[in-house]
């Protein structure tokens, strides 16, 4: 899949990729690109490949979900001119904020290629079974996408219909129901017509446990607890996905794509040519060349996305995500008062701060075990399943054999109340910088309690559970006016 991402040919190319209201790009939507497989599968791929913009998780998803939380904060001695991230990382953001719009522009971009695909491939006379997978890569998508907007901004516009006239180009907005409708739709026609694995030449596209595993999310995080039990059980089921022995393994380029891997977006080092299909992660994370000057022929970073002492003090002794997720440096500058940096993207081969391999999880077979124990929990508490799925986590955490009963095993007997608190540090430590903590928070209803925790400084609000609407949506679409998320 890092190669079909590499060369692909974007047929899709700008496809109204500003606003809502943008004028279509006909050439685009031309049906002459949609006549052989390779055509259909080149569309596909442009889908994919936006997924890899800095605007979604090459950066700014990982700004709102570890700078926006108690895991990275701006400051003490660590700072930047980087607007978007402070704004994020002190809840200073509003309905003008850069960030706040290109999030929504970028995601609302994929969502019009996804529909392209899904208009354009369901047209084509070609083999049903390549058809149906190409419809079920476009709609996992698309409910991706909508997922992400849902969480973030709440109610929100849905467009099903590809961008191909100049009617019609204001959308109101729809209620949280019908967003999550059309989430659930897709990602059961997803299910039904994804393959199980892919031979290797296709490594990196959607499959049948992506589509049920985001599925278990999208219960989860509406409380439907008996579904999200039983849709994270049918993954487990399909016995394919299990631990690496290791949790540093899991972050081994090597590793990519296989094993633990449900969904992952693609990333590969192109070495000095700067292209977006670089990840930018290591060497935005490492730290500058004043806290930890680099070695012969090796590079400084930008010390983005600092991690907080909160977050480094909450491994117990043994755990080893600790070093795999946070690098202390204790050598730093005396002004740097909190010396703690993202560890987890390493990739040896890169050569500059935008080069990198590193992969981005969406979802590892980790998850799903951590979503059933939840979902079992709040259902019925903590029964044996519910601390089995839970302990395979926490013994790979500490060393030991993933089925075999641990001196890291969770303490037994505790009520439901304990195991969630238990589940939820697990999960903290577990995800640390994978884009789930924001989420995670919001899920519980402790974005407020977990920031505040963690910089009493920081005053986060009722209306920052929600990002604004963006400014300039509202004033070119005329549906959206007077309907801006409350307290902006």
């Amino acid at each position: 899949m890092k190669k079909i991402i590499y060369n692909i040919i974007i047929l899709l190319g700008v496809l109204s990729c500003s606003d809502l209201e943008v004028i279509p790009d006909g050439v685009n939507t031309a049906d002459n690109l949609f006549e052989t497989e390779e055509d259909a599968e080149a569309a596909v791929n442009a889908v994919y490949s936006s997924l890899q913009t800095a605007d979604i998780y090459n950066q700014f998803m990982e700004a709102i979900q570890s700078q926006g939380t108690d895991d990275a904060e701006w400051g003490y001695g660590r700072n930047t001119s980087n607007t978007n991230k402070l704004q994020m990382d002190k809840f200073q953001f509003d309905a003008s904020s850069d960030l706040i719009l290109r999030f929504w522009k970028e995601h609302y971009v994929n969502i019009n290629r996804a529909n392209i695909v899904i208009k354009r491939i369901a047209e084509m006379d070609i083999n049903e079974d390549l058809k149906n997978r190409f419809l079920g890569e476009a709609h996992f998508v698309r409910a991706l996408m909508y997922f992400n907007l849902v969480r973030l901004y709440g109610a929100v516009p849905v467009v099903t219909e590809p961008t191909e006239s100049l009617e019609g180009l204001n959308v109101a907005r729809s209620s949280t129901d019908i967003v999550y409708e059309l989430i659930e739709e897709d990602l059961k026609f997803a299910e039904l017509n994804l393959p199980v694995q892919y031979g290797t030449e296709n490594y990196g596209r959607a499959t049948k446990g992506a589509a049920l595993g985001l599925l278990a999310k999208v219960y989860l995080t509406n409380k439907q607890y008996i579904d999200a039990k039983n849709t994270a059980e049918d993954v487990m089921d399909l016995g394919v996905y299990s631990l690496w022995a290791s949790y540093v393994d899991v972050f081994d380029i090597a590793n990519e794509n296989i094993k633990e891997s449900i969904f992952e977006i693609q990333f590969t080092s192109t070495g000095d040519a700067i292209n977006s299909v670089s990840s930018s992660f290591q060497g935005f994370f490492k730290p500058s060349a004043q806290v930890m000057p680099p070695g012969p022929g090796e590079f400084a970073g930008y010390g983005d996305n600092p991690v907080t002492e909160n977050h480094f003090q909450i491994y117990n002794e043994g755990d080893e995500r600790r070093d795999v997720n946070v690098l202390y440096v204790p050598s730093a500058p005396s002004s740097i008062q909190f010396p703690y940096y993202v560890n987890k993207y390493q990739d040896p081969e890169a050569v500059s701060v935008q080069d990198g391999g590193n992969n981005y999880y969406i979802l590892r077979y980790a998850d799903i075990l951590l979503m059933y124990a939840e979902a079992i929990n709040a259902e019925e508490g903590p029964t044996v399943e519910a601390y089995s799925a839970f302990n395979k986590v926490r013994r790979r955490a500490f060393g030991f054999p993933v089925n075999v009963e641990s001196l890291a095993d969770l303490t037994e007997g505790l009520t439901k109340e304990q195991f969630q608190d238990s589940l939820e540090l697990e999960r903290r430590k577990e995800f640390a910088f994978e884009g789930q903590r924001r989420f995670d928070l919001l899920r519980w209803g402790k974005l407020k309690e977990a920031v505040e925790a963690q910089d009493p400084s920081i005053t986060v609000q009722e209306k920052h559970n929600l990002f604004p609407i963006p400014e300039q949506e509202i004033i070119v679409n005329d549906l959206l006016a007077g309907d801006q998320n409350p307290g902006y």
